[in-house]
Formats: C-alpha cells, structure tokens, sequence
C-alpha cells in the first residue's frame, strides 16, 4: 500500500467524507495514514510541509470555493510559486466542483471537493489513472 496524507481544510461534513477517501483508497490501493485538520492559511501551509515530511502523497479535501485568499488553489499557487511543477492537473467532476493534482519530482498534492458523492465521483474517475501510474510511496 501507498502511504498518504489527508489534510481537512475548512471542511464540512468531514466524517462522511472520511468514509468516501477510505472507500476509494481501498480501490487504488493507499493506506490513509494521518489526518490533520486546518482552519485557516497558516495552519494549512504548515499542516502540508508535515505532511509532505513524511510522505509523498498528500490529499487535502476542502477550501475549493471561497474564491478569494482563503481557497486552497489559492494558497496552494502562493506555496508552489517558486517550486518546479512536473504536471497540474484538473480533475474533471461531473457531479460539481472539479479536483487538482499537482505534482513536483516525487510529490502528488490532490485537492478534492468537501462532499462526499463528489469525492467518490473524482477518486473512481478523473485520478484513477493517475494515481497508479505515478504514485510513489516513500519507503
């Protein structure tokens, strides 16, 4: 199994979107180690370079929608302005928001909707591919 992190950031219904990532980690074959919970910028910048410390994976399920500086792709763009990205990604949703993945080298972020028919609809859709072509754990 692959190793990955998941970070809620402003999320709602978290354990009905919990059950939806466990469900769909079992198919692709990822081991949900950790959960870290984020309110705001700070904690989300800090939660992801832990996260990123310990794994190559990280999935951060919220913060799509508030569409100024608090939205994670917003935040996510400020991290990574400096850093070179391999490959970014829109994950196509036909039931709502769309994900992201970025990946840089090793490293896969996967930004994912807070609900969790629109969570299962990416994770057996759009990442499927994705995830097992380039997933790689750190050993």
């Amino acid at each position: 199994m692959v190793e990955c992190k998941t970070v809620f950031y402003s999320a709602r219904k978290t354990s009905l979107c919990e059950r939806a990532l466990k469900k769909s980690f079992m198919e692709l074959d990822l081991d949900m180690s950790d959960i870290s919970l984020a309110a705001d910028r700070g904690s989300m910048c800090n939660a992801l370079t832990e996260a990123f410390g310990e794994c190559n994976i990280v999935f951060v399920i919220g913060g799509l929608g508030f569409g100024d500086e608090r939205d994670v792709k917003y935040i996510v763009s400020r991290l990574i302005k400096s850093s070179c990205v391999d490959d970014c990604k829109k994950l196509k949703n036909p039931t709502g928001d769309d994900g992201y993945v970025v990946r840089a080298n090793s490293q896969m972020l996967v930004l994912l909707p807070d609900e969790p028919e629109q969570i299962e609809a990416i994770m057996q859709g759009a990442i499927t591919g994705y995830i097992k072509i380039r997933g790689n754990a750190r050993s």
